[in-house]
């Protein structure tokens, strides 16, 4: 794992990585066909979360987060452990490098996180 300062910087780049990601939600919530899959995205997760986890060699920096009103969140670390999406530094630091392309162009950020969640056991 990183040191507490490199641990700062990538927290913080996650943390600026999903206020982009707001940036396109609300920049595009009108819009077809990102405000349907938001709004299964919504749906699936239903008070559950997912964990995001940028990655370079190794994990830098990991979050748990829920989409609730077209709006991501941070979540608690309470629970089970969540599925995990894992992101590339590569990846994440070009997002932030580039935030108007991704706002504009929501279908360039990696929402595979939405379809990580596996649906409820109603058993």
């Amino acid at each position: 794992m990183p040191n507490g300062d490199q641990q700062e910087v990538f927290e913080a780049q996650l943390e600026a990585y999903l206020r982009i990601c707001n940036a396109a939600l609300e920049a595009n919530s009108k819009r077809f066909p990102y405000n349907r899959i938001w709004q299964a995205g919504e749906d699936a997760l239903k008070g559950r979360c997912v964990e995001l986890a940028l990655i370079d060699d190794e994990p830098k920096a990991r979050c748990r987060i829920t989409l609730s009103e077209h709006h991501i969140e941070r979540t608690g670390e309470d629970g089970e452990a969540p599925p995990v999406t894992r992101l590339s530094k590569q990846y994440i630091e070009d997002v932030l490098a580039n935030p108007e392309k991704y706002i504009s162009d929501p279908s360039l950020i990696d929402w595979r996180w939405l379809k990580a969640v596996s649906p409820p056991d109603n058993s």
